[in-house]
């Protein structure tokens, strides 16, 4: 679906130059649809190119040198937010998916879609739509299903028990966190009686099924 000034512009920013060079092949046989204005390899360079080579839609690698991905997808939403923002990567994890979606992605899409699809997705996203791969789709759907934790911690808490699930020792996460050492372990202590767990490794049983990404 051309907009009505013509194709969908569209930037890809991938570091890997052969996966770039052929997602920039493949799409070019789509030219009345969409149109590559900038394919670049990290994401300093693509900020610099929206001061001269305005789009609508790009297609961010999430392992990228530099400024990551998410945090380019981050900085996009609060610089640029008319600009739909699709992650396009191999990984389909949980991880991965739930952090992009975080970071403010429109969309999350896996580098062996079909080009037909891909194009597709990026004239969803065009028209406002939030194209997910169906491999995705179906993670979404179980974790959305998923009951809310037994029991709830406090925003300090939850980030403590993170930064534990995370292998951070106490200085680690008093540095992090910016409280002082006795702070940290009142917070352990809490985390530990209100979970009602004994070690790091339940406290990080308890991040992976419930806590948010942070």
């Amino acid at each position: 679906m051309p907009t009505p000034e013509g194709p969908i512009r569209v930037a890809l920013v991938e570091d890997h130059a052969a996966t770039r060079e052929a997602l920039v092949q493949a799409l070019s046989d789509f030219a009345g649809r969409i149109q590559i204005v900038a394919a670049l390899a990290d994401g300093s360079a693509f900020l610099t190119s929206l001061k001269t080579r305005p789009i609508q839609v790009a297609l961010i690698d999430l392992k990228l040198p530099g400024i990551p991905g998410n945090e380019l997808i981050r900085t996009l939403g609060e610089t640029s937010p008319d600009i739909r923002a699709l992650a396009l990567t191999a990984f389909d994890d949980d991880e991965s998916v739930l952090d992009a979606i975080r970071a403010g992605a429109h969309g999350y899409l896996l580098k062996d879609e079909p080009v037909e699809r891909l194009v597709h997705a990026i004239e969803e996203a065009a028209a406002g739509a939030h194209p997910i791969s169906s491999r995705v789709a179906g993670f979404l759907i179980t974790h959305a299903r998923r009951a809310p934790p037994p029991v709830q911690l406090s925003d300090r808490e939850e980030e403590l028990a993170i930064a534990l699930a995370q292998g951070l020792s106490y200085i680690e996460c008093s540095q992090r966190m910016g409280i002082a050492i006795g702070t940290v372990q009142d917070y352990v202590k809490r985390v530990y009686r209100k979970l009602d767990v004994n070690s790091k490794k339940e406290v990080r049983e308890w991040v992976s099924r419930y806590a948010s990404s942070r």
